[in-house]
């Protein structure tokens, strides 16, 4: 009886444990990076809130319940942002997602990631997010251009906040441009309700997968190798020691391949895993699985409930404050490329990141694949490089704002 006791109370007080504010509070550490891409695919590529909501929080609630620990996902930043700037059709987002779930679920079973990832040069990868910087910031500046003074005042906030970690600053400007919404009359009061969504499916089709991959999903599935499976892997080997062995690349790999040839059926966003978002709940005081199923049950909540209101606020968002956070992800992103900085390399990254910008993203990485192997015996690159492409907890200031 009292074994029986004990092990209802031990059970009790890991749950209490699981579902706390502080693990709340860190289920929303990365929603600072996740918003603007939503806002982005829904105010410019015309997807509907309410798959993207759903399948994210679906996706939240069975990662945290299968690893415990947190483990979010994210939009694949290199389709976001072609799709964005590029103002792409929503078929074309969810076929080119659905084009990299069957690959992720290949090599997942291949479990031969390792040797991959190892095959690829760093500085081909770095001329790719140098180039997703250019695409992406040029996006921004034609947004931001809708109305300079709301798009300086935005940067601004954005500064102010930048070593803020409790007040991320993507929240701050949401929130300033729904009160300029229904202040300018764009949305009203009396527009408010809440009730099922009407869901749009699509189907993927090989025209769109074949043209998606072609533009972006390549580019997706090397930075993703070569970065964030790598970085995600080690950063939750440092924050879990003691779960060291939960999480490999392989699984990964089919955790992505799994999410997103389901998604695009609901209208789901490409999604991968991030080092980015998980150091970033982390640092907001993630610590299990709770977490996820938290920010799952919200995320479900407003994809189920919300979504007419949100596609409402999406659709008037001010272009402004969207190309203000966009402006500052793509820095971001070329700060990134410039990581380790090499006088030696510099030059081809920057070669490969304006052909990236100017012709596409597969030009600019075999020009820099190219000219890495004409080059390779004269570039002696620093030891100190580290294959991620989102920061670690002590970069999370500036990544989660």
């Amino acid at each position: 009886m009292n074994e029986t006791l004990e092990k209802k109370d031990k059970k009790l007080s890991e749950l209490r444990k699981k579902f706390t504010l502080a693990e709340f509070g860190g289920s929303l550490g990365d929603w600072g990076t996740l918003i603007p891409f939503i806002i982005g695919y829904v105010s410019i590529v015309g997807l509907n809130p309410a798959g993207i909501f759903l399948c994210i929080g679906i996706t939240n609630i069975i990662l945290g319940i299968k690893y415990n620990l947190p483990l979010p996902v994210e939009p694949q930043k290199t389709i976001g942002t072609v799709a964005i700037s590029q103002k792409w059709s929503p078929n074309l987002v969810i076929s080119t997602g659905f084009g990299t779930g069957i690959v992720w679920l290949i090599l997942g079973f291949t479990k031969k990631l390792n040797v991959i990832v190892e095959k690829i040069p760093q500085i081909a990868v770095r001329g790719i997010q140098l180039g997703l910087g250019l695409i992406l910031g040029w996006a921004a500046l034609l947004l931001f251009s809708d109305n300079i003074i709301l798009g300086v005042i935005s940067m601004a906030i954005i500064i102010v906040l930048i070593n803020n970690k409790r007040i991320p600053s993507a929240i701050i400007l949401t929130i300033l441009g729904i009160f300029i919404i229904f202040y300018t009359g764009a949305l009203l009061l009396s527009q408010i309700s809440m009730g099922l969504p009407t869901f749009q499916f699509q189907i993927p089709t090989w025209e769109n997968i074949l043209i998606g991959m072609l533009i972006a999903g390549l580019a997706q599935l090397v930075l993703t190798l070569a970065n964030v499976m790598i970085a995600t892997v080690k950063l939750s080997k440092d924050l879990f020691p003691d779960k060291k062995d939960a999480i490999d690349a392989n699984s990964l790999a089919f955790n992505m391949g799994l999410m997103n040839v389901i998604n695009p059926f609901l209208g789901g966003i490409p999604q991968c895993h991030g080092s980015g978002g998980l150091a970033a709940q982390y640092a907001f005081g993630a610590r299990t699985g709770g977490s996820m199923i938290m920010e799952g049950i919200l995320e479900i909540f407003l994809g189920l409930f919300c979504s007419n209101l949100l596609f409402l606020i999406f659709m008037e968002f001010p272009k402004a404050i969207l190309g203000a956070m966009l402006l500052y992800t793509a820095i971001l992103l070329g700060k990134i490329a410039f990581k380790d900085f090499n006088v030696k390399t510099a030059p081809i990254i920057i070669i490969s990141g304006i052909l990236c910008f100017i012709f596409n993203l597969i030009v600019g990485f075999l020009a820099g694949l190219v000219l890495y192997l004409i080059f390779k015996k004269k570039i002696i690159e620093s030891p100190q490089i580290v294959k991620e492409s989102e920061p670690g907890p002590e970069e999370l200031q500036s990544k989660t704002n």
